[in-house]
């Protein structure tokens, strides 16, 4: 492929897909793919201290209880 051509195909990809086009680049730098994103909520100041206190006693990472309530959700649709 000519590099002129792959040039302009890689130009039309970040267009079209900037995040797609993003993770590229960042892959090529780290080799790592990344395919979590952070997300922020606004959660009652109690039962965020419940939930934190809860994961820290049992060992929890709290994000990974939270995907995995929120996976569960989505799968019940």
């Amino acid at each position: 492929m000519q590099s002129t051509k792959l040039l302009s195909i890689a130009r039309n990809i970040r267009m079209k897909n900037k995040p797609l086009f993003d993770s590229l680049m960042e892959f090529e730098k780290t080799k790592k793919i990344r395919t979590k994103i952070r997300l922020n909520f606004t959660i009652d100041r109690s039962v965020a201290s419940q939930f934190q206190k809860f994961c820290r006693e049992h060992g929890y990472n709290m994000s990974a209880k939270i995907e995995e309530a929120m996976r569960k959700m989505a799968e019940k649709q």
